[in-house]
C-alpha cells in the first residue's frame, strides 16, 4: 500500500510537468522583411505560451528554406509564393497554413555607369537573378512590361550574397532582389539606382508545414496560428518594438527598415488573392520550361483549419 501511495504521489508530481514540456521545432525562415510576422513570434517568446520551443534558423532566401522543409530538418517555414509554386509543380508536397504578409518587396538594382535608367536599358546587360524566386518572376514581369525578352540579357543565376559581392566589383550591372539585401548592395554602393516596378506585381508571405509532419501533429497549426495572430496584435501596439526586432534579425540600420515599413501590409490571413497569384505564376513557369504537366489545383495544398478556427473573418474562401 505504501508503495502504491509513493507511485501515486510521483505521478502527480512529474505528470503535469511532463505535459507542459514545450514541442521542440525548427523554423526555417529567410532573409526577409516580410518575414516580420514570425520574427516577432519568437524573439517576444509567442511560439513558447503555446506549447512549442521553436529554433529561428535564418536562410538567405526563402526557397533554400523551403529545401530545408523538405528534407525533415524544419517543421514550420516562411517563403513567398513563388518556391511554393515550383514545389508543386515538382511534385513535392507542402500545406500553406496562413500567410503574414503581402508586398512589393522585389526590385531591380542597377548601376549607375552600366548607363542603365529604366528597365529597357536592360537589354545586352549582365543581369543577376535567383531562379525560382520572387524576384525572378518579377524579373520576367517587368521585362515583358518593357517589350524585352530574357535573351536580349545576359543573365547570370546566384543567391543574393554572391550578387551583391558581383554587383560591387562590376561583374554584373544589375539585380533582381528582395529587401534586406537591396539594402546591403546599396550599403556597398550608394550610388546605384532602384528601379522601380509600380504596381505590377505584388507576393505573399506564406507559412508552410510537411503534411505528414502535421498529419501525427496536428496540434502544432493551432498552435503556431495563435503564436502568429500573437505578433500580429503586439505589432499592431508596440510598432517601433517590433522595427527594432526586424533591424535585429536582418543586421539592418533601422532607419531603413522604417523608411521600408510602407511597402508591407502584416496580417495573419488566407485569401483568394493568394490562389489566383499562385495560379498565374504556375501557368508562366510551366510556359517557361515549355512543359505539358498540368498544372497543380492550388487551392489543395491550403490548409486553413488551424486559422479559421481562431479567426474566420481572415479566411475568405
Amino acid at each position: 500500500m505504501r508503495s502504491m501511495i509513493l507511485s501515486l504521489f510521483a505521478a502527480l508530481l512529474s505528470g503535469p510537468a511532463a505535459a507542459a514540456e514545450p514541442m521542440k521545432i525548427v523554423y526555417a525562415l529567410p532573409m526577409a522583411n516580410s518575414a516580420v510576422l514570425p520574427f516577432v513570434a519568437v524573439d517576444k517568446g509567442f511560439f513558447k505560451d503555446e506549447g512549442l520551443d521553436v529554433e529561428a534558423r535564418m536562410f538567405s532566401s526563402g526557397r533554400e528554406g523551403l529545401q530545408a522543409l523538405f528534407a525533415g530538418q524544419a517543421q514550420l517555414q516562411t517563403v513567398s509564393e513563388t518556391p511554393l509554386v515550383h514545389a508543386a509543380i515538382q511534385g513535392n508536397r507542402f500545406v500553406t497554413i496562413a500567410t503574414v504578409a503581402r508586398s512589393r518587396e522585389t526590385k531591380l538594382l542597377a548601376r549607375k555607369d552600366s548607363g542603365i535608367k529604366t528597365p529597357a536599358d536592360l537589354a545586352g546587360k549582365r543581369v543577376a537573378t535567383l531562379p525560382g524566386t520572387n524576384s525572378d518572376y518579377y524579373m520576367y514581369k517587368l521585362l515583358a512590361a518593357h517589350g524585352l525578352k530574357p535573351e536580349q540579357l545576359k543573365i547570370a543565376n546566384m543567391p543574393p550574397p554572391e550578387m551583391i559581392v558581383a554587383f560591387s566589383k562590376g561583374d554584373i550591372d544589375a539585380l533582381f532582389a528582395w529587401e534586406p539585401h537591396i539594402h546591403f548592395a546599396l550599403k556597398k554602393m550608394p550610388e546605384a539606382r532602384v528601379i522601380e516596378g509600380g504596381d505590377l506585381y505584388h507576393g505573399y508571405t506564406t507559412v508552410n508545414m510537411d503534411p505528414e509532419f502535421l498529419k501525427k501533429n496536428p496540434e502544432v497549426a493551432p498552435k503556431a496560428v495563435r503564436a502568429l495572430l500573437k505578433a500580429e496584435a503586439y505589432l499592431k501596439t508596440h510598432e517601433e518594438e517590433s522595427r527594432k526586432i526586424v533591424a535585429a534579425r536582418l543586421k539592418m540600420d533601422p532607419g531603413v527598415v522604417d523608411s521600408l515599413w510602407k511597402e508591407y501590409v502584416y496580417g495573419v490571413e488566407l485569401d483568394k488573392g493568394l490562389v489566383a497569384e499562385m495560379t498565374e505564376i504556375g501557368t508562366w513557369a510551366l510556359s517557361l520550361n515549355k512543359s505539358d504537366k498540368a498544372l497543380p489545383n492550388f487551392r489543395e495544398f491550403l490548409h486553413e483549419s488551424a486559422l479559421r478556427a481562431e479567426r474566420p473573418k481572415s479566411v475568405a474562401f
